[in-house]
């Protein structure tokens, strides 16, 4: 009978850690991190946060549209969806090394940017991330980091959102 007792006890205290493990806040561990894109445009290696990004693809055809917008390639079918798609190499006044043949998709708007070449994601702690005035070239970077002894302007996909849709 005592043995019964004790498994009962123990079984409360168990549903009880349970449940408590979901009503508890979640134990934050270690510091914050940021996922980045890893990305070339012409000999320039760039960054692009994840969280700016709502899909990554190679290969696609873009097909191009009369009278587009400077930096517009033209449109592309993503998923059942019609995006444009524009040249980040273009947008941001970079010299054209080869045909670009990433794409992503903004996060934020349906809307493709195109860009030479994928290396590699990238996880770093948010601290890891600089803003040095004195290096940005344009309005679309303006933070920095530092991996592998390589400084990489992270693009900000919001500010380049910005400028093709005024």
């Amino acid at each position: 009978m005592e043995a019964a007792v004790h498994v009962s006890k123990r079984a409360a205290e168990l549903r009880r850690d349970f449940d408590r493990g979901f009503a508890d806040p979640p134990l934050v561990r270690g510091e914050a991190r940021q996922d980045l894109l890893a990305i070339r445009i012409g000999a320039r290696r760039l960054a692009i946060r994840l969280s700016e990004i709502a899909g990554l693809f190679a290969d696609k055809k873009i097909t191009p549209v009369p009278g587009a917008a400077a930096g517009m390639l033209g449109i592309a079918g993503f998923r059942g969806s019609i995006l444009p798609a524009y040249d980040l190499c273009r947008l941001m006044g970079l010299s054209v090394a080869e045909a670009p043949r990433w794409l992503v998709i903004a996060a934020a708007a349906p809307v493709a940017f195109s860009f030479e070449a994928f290396e590699e994601q990238i996880r770093v702690s948010a601290d890891a991330i600089k803003c040095e005035q004195n290096q940005v070239k344009n309005s679309f970077t303006k933070e920095f980091i530092q991996t592998e002894g390589v400084l990489r302007p992270i693009i900000q996909l919001s500010a380049v959102l910005e400028a093709v849709m005024t």
